[in-house]
């Protein structure tokens, strides 16, 4: 995917689905292009995400779905 903007890539990063690829590339993206103040913050987050990914947290809201995972 390419990315106008850290602005494009971050709406991405809201809208895309949850650990999908595209979710993926845009927060590569904005970890690389993001100002300084928030690189690292945004790094921090997506790597704990794909982390509790890695470990089979589902890392939604546990009161409004039936993943069974509660």
């Amino acid at each position: 995917m390419v990315f106008a903007s850290f602005e494009q890539a971050l709406a991405v990063c809201i809208n895309a689905e949850d650990g999908s690829p595209e979710q993926e590339e845009a927060m590569c993206y904005c970890i690389e292009h993001a100002p300084a103040e928030l690189r690292e913050e945004i790094k921090r987050q997506f790597l704990a995400a794909k982390e509790a990914r890695a470990l089979g947290s589902c890392n939604h809201d546990h009161h409004n779905c039936s993943c069974g995972c509660d």
